[in-house]
């Protein structure tokens, strides 16, 4: 049980001073597990303001604010661009969740614990498609698969279900909006090669969706030791309250109250019971369950683009998206349970598809239209991506998957310009129209009924207009924009973005002239790498 810091009488016989040096020595995991000692500092219930408790809350938290460094409210706009500047650390968006989660979804899901489990307490069980308990660590090929004990079981479940969280809170976050800021304190990288350090707690999962999903306004409370962010206004203990009064507006929760804790390595955390009493850990496993059942089994896939007119293009295409997964994956008790994962990328040529029958006219490409047959192909089951072939990839495309809503058809980026040139790759006219290069990347949920109606039939002969400006669906997920740097309209390629899509062609096309193409450095650093490359 924590000791209480919950009068001001006791608020004054505790130091609550610590420099910059100090604070940068600590982790930014939880104190108490490196011998730093935590306290309560009370509760104030909104809806009784005015009892002693409530009273003293206040008083409490007003003393220890005006100790400590300021406090700000710290909009992610203003922590984004010290992380591209690599002023302070990256959080890694989902690029290693990514494989986390693809490695076990169709397995099964992430489930409370079975009845009469040793562990107990907080941790995490694993459920199978077939709706049965299973050691996670049994569905590996791993040689010592049956040789772990209960913790190092407990271990590999929570990594997985942490990578499922960060799908439903992405989801949960586009549909309800944040029901939480996160929250942490600066100090300096010591050592890290970053200037300052950003440390996060609670909210591991969290930090990562801000980072992924890159909303400008997106909240964290930040006790900024390092000044890191001087433009964001210092706030007083009542104003502190009052923002988190004011986010609990609109709760049905009868017992709406706003606690702190203090650890002595430097951290004051916040606590919404409105929030913190919901139940979010069996909406993870009910959501998680829900994508489970919709793979049938089946992993996700990728359907690669191919083009007889340049077909080492896809090749080093290919290889980037295996080496962006490879490149992330690390070690650990748990870690290594999921690094036997491989996505399967499958080559979308027509000459091997039967039911492609449509004449080859006015297209960019051969995949032009059969890239709206995957769902047919795959027997209207499970997930599958398709990217063209003139997408290079960086980070893990797989991570993207996290912006697909279950309940929707597709998932893409919903581009919004024109082009600046006459004309595209290979010479042919250049036309702009609504939903120009959305489906130049898209996730389908193959068995959605709206997916459904894109049979052999429709695809041979319905319009370009049906199919590239998705006639056949309104049930579209949003990728971010900048999560693909497009060369010929962005001007640089950053950490968000995870692939350059060269829309513009590249030395691929035969006698085309790429002087005028940007960012082919990467491009040429993945062809590099095929064997034989000249």
């Amino acid at each position: 049980m924590l000791e209480n810091i919950d009068t001001l009488e006791k608020a004054r016989n505790h130091n609550f001073r610590m420099t910059l040096e100090e604070a940068s020595k600590h982790s930014s995991r939880p104190g108490f597990k490196f011998g730093h000692k935590a306290y309560s500092l009370g509760a104030i219930d909104f809806f009784r303001p005015d009892t002693e408790k409530s009273k003293n809350f206040r008083e409490v938290l007003n003393y220890i604010v005006r100790q400590l460094p300021p406090v700000r409210i710290v909009p992610w706009k203003y922590i984004k661009p010290k992380i591209d500047a690599k002023e302070i650390q990256t959080f890694g968006q989902l690029h290693h969740n990514a494989i986390q989660y693809q490695r076990y979804l169709h397995h099964g899901w992430t489930a409370s614990l079975r009845p009469n489990h040793p562990l107990g307490g907080g941790a995490m069980d694993f459920m199978n498609y077939d709706d049965e308990y299973q050691k996670i660590s049994t569905v590996s090929d791993h040689p010592d698969c049956n040789e772990l004990d209960n913790e190092e079981e407990n271990s590999v479940n929570s990594v997985y279900y942490h990578a499922a969280k960060g799908h439903w809170l992405v989801n949960n976050i586009q549909k309800e909006g944040l029901r939480h800021p996160i929250q942490g304190h600066t100090n300096l990288g010591l050592g890290s090669g970053f200037k300052y350090k950003l440390s996060i707690h609670p909210g591991s999962i969290r930090c990562k969706v801000f980072e992924t999903m890159d909303e400008p306004e997106f909240q964290t409370i930040v006790t900024d030791y390092a000044d890191c962010f001087p433009e964001c206004e210092s706030l007083s203990g009542d104003e502190l309250i009052s923002f988190w009064e004011e986010l609990s507006i609109g709760s049905e929760s009868k017992h709406n109250t706003l606690s702190a804790i203090w650890v002595d390595d430097g951290k004051l955390e916040f606590s919404l019971s409105s929030v913190a009493g919901l139940n979010f850990r069996e909406e993870v496993f009910e959501f998680n369950k829900k994508v489970t059942k919709l793979t049938k089994k089946k992993p996700v896939n990728i359907y690669l683009g191919y083009d007889s007119n340049h077909s080492d293009l896809f090749d080093v295409a290919e290889k980037s998206i295996h080496d962006s997964i490879e490149n992330i994956k690390s070690g650990g008790v748990a870690e290594e349970y999921f690094n036997d994962y491989k996505v399967e990328v499958k080559k979308l040529d027509i000459n091997a598809i039967s039911e492609y029958t449509r004449e080859y006219a006015n297209q960019s490409t051969e995949f032009t239209y059969s890239r709206f047959l995957i769902p047919y192909l795959e027997n209207y089951e499970g997930f599958s991506f398709f990217i063209d072939d003139d997408y290079i990839w960086k980070h893990n495309p797989m991570s993207l998957f996290y912006f697909l809503d279950p309940d929707n058809a597709v998932a893409c980026v919903q581009y919004d310009f024109k082009h600046h040139d006459e004309n595209k790759m290979g010479g042919e006219k250049n036309v702009s129209y609504p939903m120009k290069l959305w489906s130049s990347m898209m996730i389908f949920n193959n068995g959605h009924e709206d997916c459904r109606k894109l049979t052999p039939e429709v695809v041979n002969n319905e319009s370009g207009m049906f199919l590239h400006q998705f006639k056949w669906t309104d049930q579209i997920s949003k990728i971010p924009h900048d999560k693909i740097c497009t060369e010929g309209y962005d001007d640089s390629f950053n950490e968000t973005h995870h692939a350059i899509h060269y829309t513009r062609g590249g030395p691929w096309i035969k006698g085309m002239d790429s002087s005028h193409i940007n960012m082919l450095d990467l491009y040429e650093k993945h062809k590099r790498g095929l064997p034989n490359s000249t």
